[in-house]
């Protein structure tokens, strides 16, 4: 593992021959600019359908986030050069990724103890000067952690770009598209599904944040409207560009969902990722990929960054601990049969029996430690679009692109290999040489 000193976050020598930060921003501009004509050509005739009027203000407007988002990058990234132009310390630098997601889990506590005493029916007098300190505690955790997002998230990103340079990935001009992401909160998607069978439908992306109850309500509008299976489900992350990693969930799982998405940014060039929005096993095959693939991405970046000074876990505060799940209960394979089962009902036409049967399983997993809210038709669509979980059932795609990866010398052949097909069929034949 490297040092935890410059050398620790010093690049390759390659890496100094990279054009200069301006041709990245060029790129940005680029995109930005599709963006905004993309917008301006469609607004004139966009009519709202039955999943916008359903979401109603809590629809995200994806070129808002853009320029929210992409100036604000730029500007940092003109100030701070990375530590191979500037010579930033590393010990700063890994101090305040330490700092940054120690903060996000004292954030996530003081949320939790707040959420438990605004359901007290009564509170008392010191309850309620409790909730005004941790509220008070709450703005400043915010305020510092968006102090620090900008440079935490040029750490990850350069260690990123770092790990797949060493992976073959790169040129002259550095890695294209260049790793660029921002650590704040992931859109919830409303996700559909025909409830006879199980398939991915329309989707619109939400905000951040949407309550149980709001995402409850617009799952009833638009199941009343339309007869379809509803779910509103959040993410983990997200391909925009900047893509989008969640911050509280940890740093190993920041660094995986970057890479998971910029992988996903890299196969949008290439013939598996254009066809990402056809749908059906091509969503599948493509984001089995990226998941693979972004998981020992991330792995290796987070050796890229060295050893991350520990400033201990942020301090407890008097709350319920949540419910753990249960060690005996293996949450992928009882999801694997309750898909199966789910399968096999809709199969036989028995839609009302499966919805009773995927509400009793629900139970069960809530018992063990999983608060799944709702499992239904579009909790599977959604869910088992990554053919290598419990929740895609038996799906052949997942181990095939398991066995892809474990023949592939190296994770660029493995990539690059997959990034040609352009259907279930290429990875089947392939497979079969």
């Amino acid at each position: 593992m490297p040092r935890n000193d410059k050398a620790a976050l010093a690049p390759p020598a390659s890496v100094k021959r990279q054009r200069p930060a301006w041709y990245a921003y060029a790129r940005r501009a680029c995109l930005l600019a599709i963006l905004a004509a993309v917008a301006g050509l469609s607004a004139g005739d966009y009519v709202p359908g039955p999943l916008e009027i359903a979401a109603g203000s809590h629809r995200l407007d994806v070129l808002s986030w853009e320029l929210q988002y992409l100036p604000g990058k730029w500007r940092h990234l003109a100030a701070n050069p990375p530590a191979w132009f500037a010579g930033a310390a590393a010990g700063d630098a890994l101090a305040d990724v330490d700092e940054f997601f120690a903060r996000h889990a004292r954030l996530r506590a003081v949320d939790r103890r707040l959420a438990h005493l605004s359901a007290e029916a009564r509170p008392a007098a010191d309850s309620q000067t409790e909730a005004a300190n941790l509220l008070a505690e709450r703005t400043a955790l915010l305020h510092r952690i968006s102090r620090l997002r900008p440079s935490v998230e040029q750490t990850l990103e350069s260690a990123v770009a770092r790990t797949l340079r060493a992976q073959g990935f790169g040129s002259g001009a550095g890695i294209f598209p260049p790793v660029d992401t921002a650590l704040v909160s992931s859109p919830a998607v409303l996700v559909t599904s025909p409830r006879a069978r199980i398939a991915r439908g329309a989707e619109l992306l939400l905000h951040p944040g949407v309550s149980a109850a709001e995402r409850a309500a617009i799952e009833s509008r638009l199941e009343s409207q339309t007869g379809l299976s509803a779910l509103v489900v959040d993410t983990g992350g997200i391909a925009f560009y900047p893509s989008i990693a969640v911050p509280h969930a940890g740093l190993d799982y920041a660094l995986e969902i970057i890479a998971h998405e910029w992988v996903h940014q890299w196969l949008v060039f290439r013939p598996l990722g254009r066809r990402y929005f056809q749908g059906g096993d091509l969503l599948a095959l493509n984001e089995t990929v990226a998941s693979i693939a972004g998981r020992e991405l991330g792995t290796l970046a987070k050796r890229n960054l060295g050893t991350i000074p520990s400033s201990g876990a942020p301090a407890s505060i008097a709350t319920p601990p949540p419910v753990t799940a249960t060690a005996a209960f293996d949450f992928q394979s009882e999801m694997r049969q309750t898909r199966v089962r789910v399968d096999a009902l809709l199969a036989a036409g028995k839609v009302a029996a499966a919805e009773d049967y995927m509400e009793e399983r629900r139970q069960v997993f809530v018992q063990h430690g999983y608060p799944i809210r709702r499992l239904n038709q579009a909790y599977f669509a959604f869910h088992g679009s990554y053919a290598n979980t419990g929740a895609a059932g038996v799906n052949v795609i997942g181990q095939q692109v398991a066995e892809l990866r474990r023949r592939s010398p190296s994770l660029a052949h493995f990539l690059r290999t997959a990034a040609q097909f352009t259907g279930p069929q290429d990875l089947s034949d392939y497979l079969e040489r």
